[in-house]
């Protein structure tokens, strides 16, 4: 819905709709509903857009939200700061049916383009006033928003506490990065939960914005904003399983190098999106930094060493091509393998206790621990040439055809 700076527009959430029935939730995740509330896992947070709140009989609980998709731009390249938000305002009373700046009972702060309220034991009409405030001199242009209002959930969600940054950049090159989610679920891997997860397609989605624009900081809440403004949209995604739990990883290409930028992940709406929560949620930003020298490039999903997904040295000139780059360095560590594979074999793994090794680890421990040992020596992270020592104290130089150090 589009509206003119200094235009207020005026909704009623009617009386009749806090009688309809409650909806099912809007997106179709293999959710472990054994799940606690605090738990570490991204499962946990959308386990909560799945619950219902309990009311009484002659009331409800009404969930409103409001999403802004645009703002008025800034005309030059000097103006600075960001068009004022809009003023959302509610009354419950029927002698107030068209609240205002003077005249309401609450009001949704609206931050980086996303509000929201919850009303408990609503028992009558709710009525809603948007005002758009005047654009200051050096903008131009129209707001538009998306509202939203729920007797099972809020429409959209935005998750902004302290550990709700549920995306990780692991690495960058000089013009991409990886990213992962947190561990989705705490389901053991031999759970029906855990394949479903890994089953299904990807999904999340991942954002990405400059940083130094601060316009998009005034968006970076709103799912339709961030579809609208953010800078890159499209990633490769996929699901995988490393250090053991379920995650989504993200490849973002087309990034310029030195440059700092935020990634924001969110769960799309889904098919259904009339019903509760189906407005999608949106987590968090997260930043990252690409690096300057073009001695380094991101590769990940190797067939061996499946737990890597980080950036190497590289020559793109000489191996432009960042598939053929990562499956050189990854032959060249599972043909190591192949000796350690057979010395292997020759230890009785199955056989009684009194004639294992060990009673403490077993064979298939062995071949996990030395496989992360051979990938990580055998692809070894990389840096700028540039980068300060006080910058990479957690890692060691490696001379070119040298021993290992280890």
């Amino acid at each position: 819905m589009n509206i003119q700076p200094g235009e207020i527009q005026y909704w009623t959430f009617p009386k009749i709709s806090l009688q309809a029935p409650y909806a099912n939730p809007a997106f179709d995740l293999p959710l472990n509903l054994s799940a606690t509330s605090n738990a570490t896992c991204l499962e946990s947070e959308l386990i909560q857009l799945a619950k219902k709140q309990n009311t009484t009989a002659n009331t409800r609980n009404v969930w409103l939200s409001i999403s802004v998709c645009d703002q008025p731009t800034s005309t030059t390249t000097g103006t600075a700061g960001l068009p004022p938000p809009l003023g959302v305002y509610l009354s419950r009373s029927a002698d107030n049916q068209q609240p205002d700046v003077g005249s309401h009972e609450q009001i949704i702060a609206v931050e980086g383009g996303f509000g929201f309220a919850n009303l408990s034991s609503v028992g009558d009409a709710i009525w809603i006033g948007v005002r758009a405030p005047l654009a200051p001199d050096g903008f131009e242009g129209v707001y538009s928003y998306e509202l939203a209002a729920s007797i099972d959930a809020l429409y959209t969600t935005y998750f902004d506490g302290v550990n709700d940054t549920q995306i990780t950049a692991w690495d960058t090159d000089s013009n991409s990065s990886i990213l992962s989610t947190r561990d989705i679920t705490n389901s053991l891997a031999n759970t029906t939960n855990f394949f479903r997860w890994m089953e299904r397609d990807p999904p999340f989605k991942v954002y990405v914005h400059d940083q130094a624009d601060l316009s998009f900081r005034g968006l970076s809440r709103s799912i339709c904003g961030l579809k609208n403004h953010a800078m890159v949209t499209k990633s490769v995604n996929s699901m995988v399983k490393i250090g053991g739990q379920p995650k989504q990883l993200f490849y973002v290409d087309g990034l310029n190098r030195t440059t700092s930028y935020l990634a924001i992940m969110t769960l799309e709406p889904g098919s259904r999106n009339s019903t509760a929560g189906g407005g999608g949620a949106v987590w968090k930003a997260t930043s990252f930094t690409t690096k300057s020298d073009n001695n380094c490039q991101i590769v990940y999903q190797l067939p061996f060493c499946t737990d890597v997904a980080y950036a190497v040295p590289s020559n793109p000139d000489r191996k432009p091509n960042v598939t053929d780059l990562g499956l050189l360095y990854d032959r060249w560590a599972n043909d190591a393998y192949q000796n350690f594979s057979k010395s292997l074999q020759q230890i009785p793994c199955e056989t009684t206790d009194s004639a294992r090794y060990s009673l403490a680890r077993n064979c298939q421990d062995c071949d996990n621990a030395y496989k992360a040992w051979l990938c990580a020596v055998t692809i070894p992270r990389c840096e700028d040439f540039s980068t300060s020592p006080n910058d990479r104290r957690h890692l060691l130089p490696r001379n070119i055809k040298q021993k290992f150090i280890n």
